[in-house]
């Protein structure tokens, strides 16, 4: 797991009524397998506050019919499936996501994956109406690696997902 956390350099926590923008690349092994409760890839937590136990933002892989890629979304502390899409295209070739949030309680929130190979773009998402800001909240802080659930094991191997040339850049506002 590659996360922020409360001693990291200040450049790196997101704070309220800033612009984020997150880059990195990753790469889901052939015959990469999901749980079908959650595979986590990527999630946006919030520190401090009543809300700080749920992600405000995840992409998650999901064993399904067919398995797929979902961005996930909570408010509070209910999540919803903002966008999804076949996880088939997405295995087996290096991806460079770019993640851009403003914080803040009317902020904006945008994800783009492309392939690294042709710059071909194989999903993408954007609000400008998002609450991205949690009351009592003190910093938000990005995490990154494979949290998956164990409940259904005969469905799950080991797994590696490779993670590359991340950055976390502020934008001026």
């Amino acid at each position: 797991e590659i996360k922020t956390y409360d001693k990291s350099p200040d450049n790196l926590l997101g704070v309220e009524d800033e612009t984020v923008e997150y880059k990195w690349k990753f790469k889901l092994p052939a015959g990469f397998q999901s749980s079908p409760n959650f595979t986590h890839l990527c999630q946006l937590k919030s520190v401090g506050g009543m809300y700080e136990s749920i992600p405000m933002y995840t992409l998650t892989a999901r064993k399904g019919n067919p398995d797929r890629l979902e961005l996930r979304y909570s408010e509070t502390d209910k999540q919803v499936t903002l966008a999804q899409t076949e996880l088939a295209p997405l295995v087996d070739t290096w991806l460079e996501v770019t993640q851009t949030i403003t914080y803040s309680e009317s902020g904006a929130y945008a994800i783009e994956i492309k392939k690294v190979s042709d710059q071909t773009v194989l999903f993408s998402y954007a609000n400008d109406g998002m609450v991205n800001w949690r009351p009592d909240a003190i910093f938000v802080r990005p995490k990154w690696g494979i949290y998956r659930s164990l409940i259904n094991v005969q469905n799950l191997r080991d797994e590696m997902v490779l993670f590359a040339d991340f950055s976390i850049t502020e934008i001026e506002q």
